[in-house]
């Protein structure tokens, strides 16, 4: 490969049919080795990294229920290391940086008014419950004591200490 050229990349699904056939509580570790060979078999290198999110997509479930298959994305650079990566992580990440999602929202000179209206009715109740109220001392302890009947008080109750099982010894004994 000279230093002009990509890196190689190829995109397969990796069918793991053969982890079924060994015990329930290895088949993960099993999977993990299926995609080395796998790796090993199409890339034509012994030199394979499997990426940190394909193994956690890989033991997610636990170590007895592996995914049946996946979609993965072969990496080979310039010293013939190959990486395996989930494909679906890459389409989101390329998706992500080629068309940045930006919605704007265009308002109809209709709406502009209400959303005005809606905005200065927020800020009057806001304010309203923010301000003081002008009321004779009676009618605020009669709402008070109405408040107070209607939500009880939280007491705080202490437990009762627990009573040792041992014998306690007397004062003859413990000279």
């Amino acid at each position: 490969m000279s230093l002009n050229e990509t890196p190689e990349e190829s995109i397969y699904t990796v069918n793991f049919r053969k982890a079924w056939i060994t015990p329930e509580y290895r088949r993960t570790n099993r999977v993990v080795g299926i995609l080395r060979e796998f790796a090993k078999r199409h890339m034509k290198t012994d030199d394979i990294k499997i990426d940190q999110y394909l193994n956690r997509y890989l033991w997610q479930r636990g170590k007895r229920n592996p995914p049946r298959k996946i979609r993965v994305r072969m990496t080979k650079d310039e010293t013939d290391t190959v990486v395996v990566s989930l494909y679906e992580e890459f389409k989101e990440r390329k998706s992500q940086t080629e068309v940045p999602d930006v919605k704007q929202e265009v308002e109809t000179p209709e709406e502009q008014p209400t959303k005005k209206k809606k905005v200065a009715e927020a800020k009057e109740q806001v304010e309203l419950e923010d301000s003081p109220k002008k009321e004779d001392k009676n009618a605020t302890e009669i709402k008070s004591d109405e408040e107070s009947k209607t939500e009880p008080e939280l007491k705080t109750v202490e437990k009762p200490k627990k009573k040792s099982t041992r014998k306690k010894k007397s004062a003859d004994q413990e000279s």
